[in-house]
């Protein structure tokens, strides 16, 4: 397994805003890796990073130091079409677009492909409708997208960013919104992907339980300290998951 090539790598790489002439660490000299085909759950408490660290791999903002590389090629050297055609993006941020339907906001993964004009060709479609039927929501390709649940809406933005077709897919906490019964849905559905496509994953969540469940790499972020990489086993055992989450400690979950 370890084998398995590098899609994603960081080399002392530090994250945080900078405020004038001074810096806010939010984390610093991270050397993380994502291999071809894991799925790896990002989990710690909120103001910790998660999202800085999403945002930061996935080009949206400047590290503060250190690079990152997708392939090896430093993400700065891409061009964007060239960026989105090998890591897709889910965000928190509202869909804009009221008139639009489900089947146009999962066409719009396949922009990055198209020429000036805009125009998706046969092999786009191909690629529109595997991505609609691997998150199971044919059934919506013409429904509105403000007629449809939260969770449907998620499934057809993850189905937007699988046409993409790229090797990475990075999705910052995609069960925020959604009740108990969804988050665990829209999990399973991502794990489902992983296994189907062998893409590489990362997602940041706060479902913690249902992560050490599905995912194959646990990296554990915590305030003041570098972000702790392992399996779900590996971090059970030697008690990081328990420190970062106490009140693991009475339940049989994980």
């Amino acid at each position: 397994m370890d084998n398995l090539p590098n899609i994603l790598t960081t080399s002392d790489l530090s994250i945080g805003y900078k405020k004038g002439k001074s810096q806010n660490i939010l984390m610093e000299d991270l050397n993380l890796k994502i291999q071809k085909g894991k799925f790896i759950a990002l989990l710690g408490a909120n103001g910790v990073g998660k999202s800085t660290l999403i945002r930061t791999l996935a080009n949206l903002q400047s590290a503060l130091k250190g690079g990152v590389f997708i392939n090896e090629k430093d993400i700065n050297h891409f061009g964007a079409k060239e960026f989105a055609r090998n890591v897709s993006l889910v965000l928190t941020d509202p869909v804009q677009g009221g008139n639009m339907t489900i089947l146009e906001l999962v066409e719009m993964g396949r922009y990055p492909f198209t020429n000036w004009t805009g125009k998706l060709m046969a092999s786009d479609h191909e690629k529109v409708e595997k991505a609609i039927q691997l998150c199971a929501i044919g059934y919506l390709k013409e429904a509105n997208i403000t007629e449809i649940s939260d969770g449907q809406l998620q499934k057809a933005m993850i189905a937007r960013a699988l046409a993409q077709d790229g090797e990475l897919m990075l999705l910052d906490e995609p069960t925020v919104h959604l009740d108990a019964n969804n988050r665990f849905t829209v999990l399973e559905l991502l794990r489902n992907l992983v296994n189907e496509t062998e893409k590489s994953m990362l997602i940041s969540t706060h479902q913690v339980e249902i992560a050490l469940k599905m995912a194959d790499e646990i990296w554990l972020a915590n305030c003041g300290e570098n972000i702790v990489c392992g399996t779900p086993d590996e971090l059970i055992r030697n008690g990081a998951i328990e420190r970062s989450f106490p009140y693991l400690k009475n339940t049989k979950e994980y």
